[in-house]
């Protein structure tokens, strides 16, 4: 399990590695419809418009072969993410397949 960096904007891409391969994200804030993501490999999207929240995994679908998962973790409470405390009060833990879900509780 580790914490991926993220800056306090309402719109940026990253990238990460997961399993040995690189995937690219993009992360939204759409203000009150929420904060979502898109997880690309390469230029192939592997899940589109993901509703990002609190101590939800964001891929759960085994059969997208993606190794492991990611995860939203409100540090003060249990709210949904929002872009203005992205990498303090959210942090984003990308999850390998053998981590439970208590991170962060």
């Amino acid at each position: 399990m580790k914490i991926i960096s993220l800056n306090a904007i309402e719109a940026q891409e990253f990238s990460s590695s997961f399993g040995g391969v690189m995937y690219s994200f993009r992360l939204m804030d759409k203000g009150n419809a929420g904060v979502f993501m898109d997880v690309y490999d390469g230029v192939d999207p592997v899940l589109t418009g993901i509703l990002c929240l609190d101590r939800v995994r964001l891929i759960r679908s085994a059969y997208l072969n993606f190794p492991g998962d990611i995860m939203f973790v409100d540090q003060e409470g249990f709210t949904h993410p929002v872009y203005t405390g992205f990498g303090t009060r959210y942090l984003l833990y990308a999850l390998d397949e053998d981590d439970d879900d208590g991170v962060g509780m």
